[in-house]
């Protein structure tokens, strides 16, 4: 167990935090922050939330190095494709002055930590929670740091890249359990946060306006058992070969997390458990948990992270009686070359299945599924099953479709780099966004079935087989047939909200529930990430000011 020193007295460390994705949750370095807190030293979290294809403007830049100028310490939490983000905030703290220590985190200086130290003076590996407290106290007290385990130093040109660390919550751990964890740093006075090109204070008006914060976002587990090829983890698994891979906290941890959020952020209309693993929980501890929360907490909740197999109608009544309103499930693919070459374990009959569970509370609740498209090893054959599966299930639900992107550390990364696929990481990956899709003729046949799947009506089965027909392409009537449906989509929107209340619900996003009244017209949860055909057929991304929800929308939930 942790035991917490906190300094009353003495030199206390100053140490700024800096999160540089698109939202503000920011679930690791928010418990970083409250851990570092809890041993007593003065921290900074700085939300930089800007798209990873833009730098920051000088004036950002100016505003950040006065903030972090006393800093002992400027942590950066940043995944492959914040790359640049970092680097560019990394060279102007260093620039300003060369004294102050930066430290990477996340899963990017995870999987590429001598990379990182290119840049960084120090990056952590892995999990953090345990690995800066340890840090810190040394720092602190100016002992030798380079030992420490579950990091790697840049030691004047010198890398140095140590053992790693037990997972927080497994036996061998000094953190035993997640509960020893304090809850996320949700502090408000003590963050600064991007408005415009300026950095300025939070106060509680602040807060109230940026309308992601109607979300808390935390995690009842960590880790996840599946090894999913285009995924990360499968190298999180190799990591930590002899431990378990998925740590849960308690129920009443969780449930005393979400009491604190009602007192301390009373604006907080719904939670988010962005979670790979949660439904992987024992029925008892499910059903436990379902009663304390509708007792409780009695907020709408949002879970991610469902597959297939853990999905239960027994798990998820209980989830829709205490208030679940939204759910995401990776389907990925229907082809089964693909799901072999993904290591899908589940199969077509278990996602229908699935989905059917899920649709049989469509009412109540929203259905997500998550599609890859884009894979250099798919043939149209394989694109085709996936859409002849989901012509065929029930409706509404969103689809996320995202563009196969080949990040370090997953099993697909290795394959292209040995098939030469990936000839230059930086622009091949690090640049390139996982929803920018190829405007193909499948590819488009995909987002045509997103907004048909999303207003209720689909598109039926024996329609998506004379689209996909080869005789029907071979005769361009496809192309026609595709461009009648999309001029008539207008018009099945009308009558799919009309006629459909299910269908309704997708219509502005989330304010179905967090705002009162049919006619809302919602200015958008910072920006999200939607996706449109232009002129050139080029898949180009939208504000979601600018365009109706059916569109294919990455709202908050999705990952």
């Amino acid at each position: 167990m942790v035991e917490y020193i906190n300094i009353n007295q003495g030199y206390k460390m100053k140490i700024t935090l800096i999160s540089i994705f698109p939202d503000i949750q920011s679930y690791g370095i928010r418990s970083i922050s409250a851990c570092l807190k809890k041993e007593g030293h003065d921290v900074d979290l700085v939300f930089l939330p800007k798209p990873f294809t833009e730098k920051y403007s000088d004036k950002t830049m100016d505003d950040l190095v006065k903030l972090a100028k006393d800093s002992d310490l400027v942590g950066i939490t940043l995944m492959s494709n914040f790359w640049d983000n970092a680097i560019q905030i990394t060279n102007k703290i260093k620039q300003n002055n060369s004294n102050i220590k930066v430290i990477w985190g996340g899963t990017h200086p995870t999987i590429r930590p001598e990379e990182c130290l290119d840049h960084a003076d120090m990056v952590c590996i892995g999990e953090g929670e345990e690995t800066l407290i340890e840090l810190t106290r040394k720092m602190q007290k100016e002992e030798y740091y380079y030992d420490t385990k579950g990091m790697g130093f840049n030691n004047s040109g010198k890398r140095i890249v140590n053992k790693l660390r037990e997972l927080p919550g497994s036996s061998k751990a000094i953190i035993k359990s997640l509960d020893e964890i304090p809850f996320q740093d949700h502090d408000y006075k003590s963050h600064h946060i991007m408005m415009g090109e300026n950095i300025v204070k939070m106060n509680i008006d602040i807060v109230k306006s940026l309308r992601l914060n109607e979300f808390y976002q935390t995690q009842p587990t960590r880790g996840c058992p599946f090894a999913c090829t285009f995924c990360v983890n499968n190298t999180f698994l190799a990591m930590h070969p002899h431990q378990k891979p998925l740590r849960k906290r308690s129920v009443d941890n969780v449930i005393n997390e979400l009491l604190e959020v009602k007192k301390n952020l009373p604006f907080t209309k719904i939670i988010l458990f962005d979670d790979d693993a949660f439904f992987i929980m024992p029925l008892e501890e499910i059903r436990d948990f379902s009663i304390k929360y509708k007792k409780l907490i009695k907020l709408p909740l949002v879970i991610t992270g469902a597959t297939p197999s853990t999905l239960t109608k027994e798990k998820l009544s209980l989830l829709v009686e205490a208030g679940l309103v939204g759910m995401r499930m990776g389907i990925q693919t229907a082809g089964e070359k693909t799901k072999k070459l993904y290591k899908r374990p589940h199969s077509n009959r278990q996602v229908a299945n699935a989905v059917k569970m899920v649709n049989g509370y469509k009412s109540k609740v929203k259905a997500f599924y998550d599609i890859i498209l884009d894979s250099p090893w798919d043939t149209d054959e394989n694109s085709i099953e996936t859409l002849m599966f989901l012509s065929a299930l029930p409706t509404p639900f969103q689809l996320t479709l995202f563009s196969l992107v080949f990040f370090p550390g997953t099993d697909l990364y290795r394959k292209a780099k040995e098939e030469g696929i990936v000839k230059d990481d930086v622009n091949d990956i690090y640049r390139r966004h996982y929803h920018g899709c190829k405007p193909t003729y499948l590819n488009k046949l995909h987002f045509l079935l997103a907004d048909y799947s999303l207003v209720g009506i689909g598109i039926n089965p024996k329609i998506m087989s004379f689209l996909t027909n080869k005789w029907t392409r071979k005769l361009k009537l496809n192309w026609l047939s595709y461009k009648i449906l999309r001029s008539l989509f207008p018009l099945f929107r009308s009558i799919g909200r009309k006629f459909i209340p299910a269908a309704r619900m997708y219509k502005n996003g989330w304010d179905s529930i967090t705002k009162k009244g049919e006619d809302y017209n919602p200015s958008s949860y910072l920006e999200v990430e939607d996706h449109a055909l232009n002129e050139n057929n080029d898949a180009i991304p939208v504000d979601a000011n600018k365009k109706d929800s059916e569109k294919q929308q990455n709202e908050p939930l999705s990952a």
